[in-house]
């Protein structure tokens, strides 16, 4: 029965996180998006009366100028029209109408007052210079339609509405109010605490994610540790036993491989000069071997097992990589831990043809046995198993 990876198992949570995330800042958007919806419905439906108070403001002002040459002069000259005109404005101020002005813009692109609905120390002097922060202050004057600035704030939308005042088909004048909405208070709590949970839920996921990813890295760390022989630095049995379900054999040429007289070289130089042995034996094999297509396992002992890539129908090229180990083993000079040099062999048992097994562990037998024969008949050589399953 084959156990789950675990990585695997961490890499699916990771990518379960990662699109609960996403649905959470796309519902985000959405919840912003509706507010936004819901805000300009608010606005449509209270400012329809205003606005149109508004207007009836601009035509009765526009009314008192008619016949003047010069609306600005006009309004500047005569304190009584000034008077009139802020009358007019102040009849508009509510609670929630804060200020009603009109504006003119003067050569230099300054707008001033002409006109200011309040009263007291609010009230603006003729000609007083207002300063603007938005490029729509400008814009009317080329499109000549009323225009709605929005200021959204926590529980109330701070707006200003710029009406204009034509003369000959040109902004002449600009009247403006500027007026506060409450937010329907139920909903734009509502809103802000599930905005705040998402957030939190979000922040919570991303922590979670990145937990979950150092703890895989370790996991993928100590799992490779475990993997490796920590004397020969190939991989262990441990390996084998994890991975051998997986590998592909169709892929792979498999050869058993024994190190020739090893119990001798242990009991003439010690256990020290065998480990040493061991390292420059599978030092050589990674070196003859390609490191991204081949695979070296130690089995146990002094006895490894090379699983060589294929080249497609052409099974017997493959062969040049076990044979590139054998040779470069014989050519190689070991030392001992007391100095001296040795030379080593080794004997190689070869399946070709692994994949015709019914699993590794008989396509391992076919190469043990033929290793076997390598070494019945002499050792030092390479020894290409015949029986096909």
């Amino acid at each position: 029965m084959k156990t789950q990876n675990p990585f695997l198992s961490r890499f699916f949570l990771i990518f379960i996180s990662i699109f609960v995330s996403i649905s959470l800042f796309l519902l985000l958007s959405g919840i912003t998006k509706f507010e936004e919806r819901f805000e300009n419905k608010v606005l449509e439906v209270v400012t329809a009366d205003i606005i149109g108070i508004i207007k009836n403001t601009s035509k009765s002002i526009e009314d008192n100028l008619k016949g003047s040459d010069n609306y600005i002069e006009t309004i500047k000259k005569s304190t009584m029209t000034r008077i009139n005109i802020e009358n007019k404005l102040s009849v508009l101020l509510t609670e929630n109408i804060k200020y009603a002005y009109l504006l003119y813009k003067d050569k230099n692109d300054v707008f001033r007052f002409l006109a200011d609905g309040a009263s007291g120390e609010y009230k603006a002097f003729l000609n007083q210079k207002f300063d603007v922060e938005s490029s729509q202050w400008y814009d009317i004057y080329k499109t000549k339609e009323a225009i709605l600035i929005k200021q959204p704030l926590l529980h109330q939308l701070s707006i200003t509405y710029l009406e204009p005042i034509l003369k000959d088909e040109k902004v002449e004048l600009l009247l403006v109010i500027d007026f506060s909405i409450e937010k329907t208070k139920d909903v734009n709590e509502v809103i802000t605490l599930v905005k705040d949970i998402i957030i939190s839920i979000n922040i919570l996921v991303v922590i979670f994610i990145l937990i979950l990813i150092i703890q895989t890295l370790k996991y993928y760390t100590v799992k490779k540790t475990a993997y490796i022989d920590k004397l020969t630095n190939v991989y262990n049995r441990n390996y084998l036993q994890e991975n051998e379900d997986k590998i592909n054999l169709e892929d792979y040429v498999l050869a058993a491989l024994d190190i020739d007289y090893f119990k001798k070289v242990n009991d003439t130089f010690g256990h020290n000069a065998g480990d040493l042995v061991l390292k420059e034996v599978s030092k050589t094999i990674l070196e003859s071997t390609r490191s991204k297509e081949d695979i070296i396992i130690r089995y146990g002992g002094e006895e490894f097992i090379i699983l060589a890539k294929k080249i497609k129908g052409n099974e017997e090229k493959s062969l040049s990589v076990i044979e590139r180990i054998h040779t470069n083993i014989q050519k190689k000079k070991f030392r001992t831990s007391i100095g001296e040099t040795i030379s080593i062999s080794v004997s190689i048992g070869v399946n070709l043809y692994p994949n015709e097994a019914r699993n590794f562990k008989n396509a391992f037998k076919i190469a043990d046995e033929a290793l076997y024969r390598a070494k019945e008949e002499g050792r030092n050589q390479i020894i290409i198993a015949k029986e096909k399953i």
